[in-house]
């Protein structure tokens, strides 16, 4: 019969190659967003010339769909479907080859939130930021 610190160890074991299995399941794909329609998924261009559907939570999505970032390249992370979507995890911006990552900014509160849309203290409006790095 296994002890409980002989059970423990195979089970943190077994937690953490489920969790490297997933760490090496993330892909990074770089595009451009195709116009968005109301009521659809988003959809990034690819320079190879395909698309892909993104599959993003609600703050997300609503970065995304910014139209200060209409024009943007993005870097998204996530992890694919068999269906072909990309189950998004990260979300960046690239300005010169760098990744940036998107936040908003209130300057009277001096609160930053990571989706578009009005300071949650003082309902004045938030000033996008693209800052450099992961």
């Amino acid at each position: 019969m296994l002890s409980e610190i002989t059970f423990r160890r195979i089970a943190v074991a077994g937690a953490l190659m489920v969790a490297v299995s997933a760490l090496a399941s993330t892909t990074a794909i770089r595009g451009t967003l195709v116009p968005p329609v109301v009521g659809e998924a988003l959809r990034l261009a690819l320079a190879s010339g395909g698309t892909v559907e993104l599959e993003l939570d609600e703050g997300l999505e609503l970065t995304m769909r910014d139209p200060q970032l209409a024009e943007r390249l993005w870097e998204v992370r996530g992890r694919h479907q068999e269906d072909g979507r990309l189950v998004v995890e990260k979300i960046f911006t690239v300005k010169d080859g760098e990744l940036h990552r998107v936040t908003y900014y209130c300057e009277i509160c001096h609160i930053t939130t990571h989706e578009p849309g009005l300071c949650m203290c003082c309902q004045g409006d938030t000033d996008l930021r693209e800052l450099p790095g992961e």
